[in-house]
């Protein structure tokens, strides 16, 4: 998996999760959608969702612990 260990795509990911949870696109949205919640909670716990897994992925690909560092 050589794409999970490349900077940039961890630069782009983390940037484009960033970009989507600006909600500029349902600012005055307030209908209902799933259980009586509105759009924006769903939408919410859907990118902390993506976010829970993006971390995941880069602590387990991309985060390396230096050897011989003795922490």
């Amino acid at each position: 998996m050589k794409l999970l260990e490349n900077k940039w795509f961890w630069v782009m990911a983390f940037g484009a999760l960033f970009a989507f949870s600006l909600d500029l696109w349902a600012w005055d949205w307030t209908e209902p959608s799933v259980l009586g919640l509105p759009y924006i909670i769903v939408y919410t716990v859907l990118l902390e969702l993506v976010l829970f897994v993006l971390l995941l992925l880069f602590s387990k690909y991309y985060w390396k612990i230096a050897e011989g560092d003795g922490s």
